[in-house]
């Protein structure tokens, strides 16, 4: 039996959703559907709180070696689609600015806030998904596995908060013929999403550094 299959059948035997499991071992319910779907394997960590959940010896999740060489194949195809994707996107964006740039001449002045407001955007949405290492990208920090969720998702949403009132700020800026205007969101768009992001950081990091 492959490791998806006697993945499901435990949760299923055991009565629980994929939500409920990945709550009990601190993970997404993204990765037990991937994982259920045969379009993943864990990490070790993981596999070792699933044995422990569920009370079986850890060998009984191992694949076998064939079925892991295809799941590894398949990831590095998801992996590598995904940085399409997010390259084709990048360069649109990028397009789309230069293009307003070139050819609407009051929004010139905003271009940079606009593009790093959108970068915060998608910086935040990523964040807000769990993924710690686009956080803490230069040290590992004090976050438990379990209050790493909570982090990741207040530190996301500030990061959203403070790039959508930049991109507000300059197209208020714009359509309002007044810097005053776009000053004053950007303040408020500040103190904002610096809020959630300072509590998440002296309540999981214990501090800043």
């Amino acid at each position: 039996m492959e490791f998806s299959e006697k993945l499901r059948t435990l949760r299923t035997q055991k009565g629980i959703s994929q939500a409920k499991l990945a709550a009990e071992i601190h993970i997404s319910r993204s990765a037990v559907a991937k994982w259920e779907n045969g379009l993943g394997l864990p990490s070790d960590e993981s596999l070792y709180l699933l044995a422990s959940y569920f009370q079986v010896d850890i060998k009984e999740f191992l694949p076998d070696k064939d079925n892991a060489e295809t799941i590894i194949s398949k990831n590095k195809t998801i992996v590598t689609q995904k940085h399409i994707i997010i390259g084709l996107l990048a360069c649109i964006g990028i397009g789309g600015l230069l293009l307003a740039f070139l050819l609407c001449k009051p929004i010139r002045p905003v271009i940079p806030m606009l593009g790093l407001g959108i970068l915060l955007l998608l910086l935040g949405g990523f964040n807000m998904k769990g993924n710690i290492a686009s956080i803490h990208w230069y040290q590992r920090r004090r976050v438990t596995k379990e209050n790493q969720k909570a982090y990741c998702l207040g530190m996301g949403i500030g990061t959203c908060v403070i790039g959508a009132c930049l991109c507000i700020s300059g197209i208020a800026q714009v359509c309002f013929h007044s810097e005053t205007i776009g000053a004053v969101i950007l303040s408020v768009g500040l103190f904002a999403g610096l809020v959630p992001m300072l509590y998440v950081q002296f309540k999981y990091n214990r501090g800043l550094f």
